[in-house]
């Protein structure tokens, strides 16, 4: 891991270098918050060795749903963070996305990809959660502030995912899981309908009808 050096007691975070000329890096820096810029390939604000920070305002969430960027970066967040956040900032939505879009991509970051969401009015309200986040994550529960070395999956295992996760009602993020519990794809698809029922983010109707994929006789209408 990474690690930065802080000289003092203060607080600390790890900011991406594109943010230095917005607002929020002013802000952290009224709240006494020491600022280490580097070129964050994920997430915005790196809080400890487990806590990443992506920040959104409405528009750009929107923005993202649109052009497909959100779900890849949600992947990445939780594929390189023990605890990674989303904080949504503001409140107007300008983009041509529709409401029902936004709360179904918001529903499916809490619950498909299990990253919280936070919800600020303004720039100031976002750093002053960033603050205490990071205070307590350093101070309270004494983590350290750095950057995992990423890890490359091979792939092997790329393969592995796209292929449990080909099958419906399964998404990457429950691919993981899976192949987690199973070890390979092989024990998975031998495995019991129980076994399956009992996978976090499965339930018994949707193992049942995912074993009779598996295991049901094909058949051609003639």
């Amino acid at each position: 891991m990474q690690g930065i050096l802080k000289p003092d007691d203060r607080t600390a975070v790890i900011i991406d270098d594109r943010e230095r000329a917005s607002l929020i890096s002013e802000r952290l820096k009224k709240l006494n918050v020491i600022l280490n810029w580097q070129r964050l390939e994920v997430g915005d604000f790196i809080l400890s060795d487990r806590c990443c920070i992506e920040r959104k305002t409405f528009d750009d969430f929107a923005s993202s749903i649109a052009d497909g960027r959100l779900f890849q970066q949600l992947e990445e967040l939780k594929r390189n963070f023990e605890r990674p956040m989303l904080i949504l900032e503001g409140r107007a939505l300008k983009r041509n996305v529709s409401e029902n879009a936004v709360k179904a991509a918001m529903a499916a970051t809490m619950l498909q990809y299990d990253i919280p969401i936070l919800m600020t009015k303004d720039v100031d309200e976002t750093a002053k959660i960033i603050y205490w986040l990071a205070k307590k994550e350093q101070t309270d529960n004494k983590r350290v502030i750095g950057i995992k070395g990423k890890k490359k999956p091979k792939e092997a295992s790329l393969l592995q995912e796209h292929f449990i996760a080909s099958l419906p009602g399964i998404s990457t993020v429950l691919s993981k899981k899976i192949l987690n519990e199973f070890k390979t794809v092989k024990n998975f698809v031998n495995s019991k309908e129980e076994d399956i029922a009992k996978i976090k983010g499965f339930g018994k109707k949707q193992a049942k009808k995912l074993w009779k994929i598996i295991n049901g006789k094909y058949e051609v209408d003639k």
